[in-house]
């Protein structure tokens, strides 16, 4: 089990021959013009990466008490970026981020696939994806690597 204060040092950064998410993101402000699903009015954020881990933590500039951690969507399921990408749903370039929720007792980690975060840093834009698809689990455990 890891513990919250070990949480940021088990998810390993992903090796891509794409662009990878960025590790030297020190801060930046993204918009979300159309918000994230369930809160349309949050649309102004800033994502900055954890240090020394693939962590990002989002935090909403309109309401700062809301905020979360998401990590690269293919450091949960190997591929997702690739296939999104073949089906035309997410461009060159673009990050795909799967947000994590702590569920149950004991508390377990999950990443969001149904519900990924697309960010085009270049535009400082992003947006939240709905994928109705069986490939894209609402909640996909996320296990320390042994």
């Amino acid at each position: 089990m890891v513990s919250r204060g070990g949480l940021a040092t088990w998810i390993p950064v992903p090796a891509s021959e794409d662009k990878p998410v960025s590790q030297a993101l020190a801060a930046a402000a993204i918009v979300f013009p159309d918000g994230l699903v369930g809160l349309p009015k949050l649309v102004r954020h800033r994502i900055s990466a954890v240090p020394d881990t693939a962590f990002y933590e989002i935090v909403s500039e309109d309401d700062p008490k809301i905020g979360f951690i998401a990590v690269p969507a293919d450091n949960v399921k190997p591929g997702t970026s690739d296939t999104l990408r073949d089906r035309g749903i997410v461009a060159e370039g673009e990050w795909v981020l799967a947000i994590l929720a702590v569920h149950g007792e004991p508390p377990g980690i999950t990443a969001n696939l149904a519900g990924p975060l697309v960010i085009d840093m270049d535009k400082a834009t992003a947006r939240q994806l709905v994928l109705e698809d069986a490939e894209f689990p609402l909640q996909v455990s996320v296990r320390e690597e042994a």
